[in-house]
């Protein structure tokens, strides 16, 4: 993985280990639903500082 895609994924693996989820199933899910909100919510408040 290039260190952009490591950065990309970062919130959703620290919250993967914080929830101790072991499975790779488990840990797809939350890392998905986390990064999804993560960068959401970045995309967000870029447009609302722009605009």
């Amino acid at each position: 993985m290039t260190a952009l895609t490591k950065a990309f994924l970062l919130p959703g693996e620290i919250v993967s280990d914080l929830l101790g989820a072991g499975a790779s199933d488990d840990r797809m899910m939350i890392r998905t639903l986390v990064n999804m909100l993560v960068w959401n919510l970045v995309v967000v408040l870029i447009v609302v500082m722009v605009y």
